[in-house]
């Protein structure tokens, strides 16, 4: 690593931490440059403003998520399995970053923005289940889906229980994780072998 990129990974572990703890209206460049032993000058050198350090927070995040499903997913063989697990987890996961999806849903000051981490976060998804799909189609494990409509059943995956993520994190993590297990547990065994 550069020491510009140990620089930028530090400012973005440090602001990380303060999203996560005060949002991010109640988080200043300030206090990201104090949590870092750096001047607000040093934060301004490789990002333009706060949102810029979110969006780079946000994109780790992803990434992060994206790792810790695929290390389950991967664990299992059948299609109807994997977007078994890939619920569970991804449900799980997010619940546990779950103020930084908060801010991306209620916080971040310009519509805009708003709608590109969400669109970020929907195609990140539905391209992952769609690959998923293809295995599962290719190995013969999809009940009455035509390879051409994979992507579009994968953005119905996706619509049905993103709704369930957005109500958990509406209601401060209140969701039956049980109640998710027995949705999972009904819908997925219908579609695929």
């Amino acid at each position: 690593m550069t020491k510009d990129e140990i620089v930028k990974t530090e400012i973005v572990n440090q602001a990380q931490i303060l999203f996560q703890q005060y949002g991010l209206k109640k988080t200043t460049m300030d206090e990201i440059a104090a949590a870092c032993g750096k001047g607000k000058s040093t934060l301004y050198h490789y990002f333009k403003n706060k949102e810029e350090v979110f969006n780079e927070v946000f994109v780790r995040e992803l990434i992060n998520l994206r790792v810790i499903v695929k290390q389950e997913v991967d664990q299992v063989k059948s299609v109807k399995d994997k977007l078994s697990i890939y619920v569970r987890v991804f449900h799980k996961e997010v619940l546990n970053k779950v103020n930084l999806y908060r801010i991306v849903k209620q916080e971040l000051i310009s519509e805009a923005t708003k709608e590109v981490h969400f669109k970020k976060l929907m195609s990140f998804e539905k391209d992952y289940i769609t690959r998923i799909l293809e295995d599962g189609y290719d190995m013969g494990d999809c009940i009455d889906i035509e390879r051409k409509d994979l992507n579009w059943f994968s953005e119905i995956i996706i619509a049905a229980f993103l709704g369930i993520v957005l109500y958990s994190i509406e209601t401060e993590n209140k969701f039956d994780q049980e109640k998710l297990d027995m949705a999972t547990d009904l819908i997925i065994p219908k579609l695929f072998k």
